[in-house]
């Protein structure tokens, strides 16, 4: 298993763990890694976020 499945998904934590993988040094890729970072990011010009931002400026 791999180590960000159990301490969990974080910039820091791939910066810190990540360079020592061997997977991720010998191939630079790692497909749990990429799969994670596309459930983290956010799609910042989708309407729902959008509104969401207005709503907590008081707009």
């Amino acid at each position: 298993m791999c180590i960000i499945e159990q301490i969990g998904y974080s910039r820091e934590n791939k910066e810190t763990y990540c360079t020592n993988c061997i997977i991720q040094r010998e191939t630079g890729k790692c497909e749990y890694l990429k799969y994670l970072e596309t459930k983290v990011s956010v799609d910042v010009s989708s309407e729902y976020i959008q509104e969401i931002t207005i709503d907590e400026c008081g707009f």
